[in-house]
């Protein structure tokens, strides 16, 4: 499965899934403003995974709009939603 592209407000997050053996799944996201990375690569899912693709990216989709909403370190723009 190819890298998903998902935005909210300023920010492109960027989920790409990553298979795991025994057809287990996780998943990493990026969370970029104007091209440039707010926040490195970072993976979900754990020692056993998820147990397919689209669980892994929805639940990287989910964790990337917490850290963005929690702040995470990431810079909030004045115009942000």
């Amino acid at each position: 499965m190819a890298e998903q592209l998902f935005l909210y407000g300023v920010y492109s997050i960027h989920v790409r899934p990553l298979e795991l053996n025994g057809a287990r799944w996780d998943a990493e996201y990026e969370i970029r403003h104007r091209d440039k990375a707010v926040k490195a690569w970072t993976t979900v899912g754990g020692d056993h995974g998820y147990g397919d693709a689209t669980e892994a990216i929805a639940e990287a989709h989910r964790q990337a709009v917490d850290d963005i909403e929690h702040g995470a370190g990431i810079p909030k723009p004045r115009a942000f939603p």
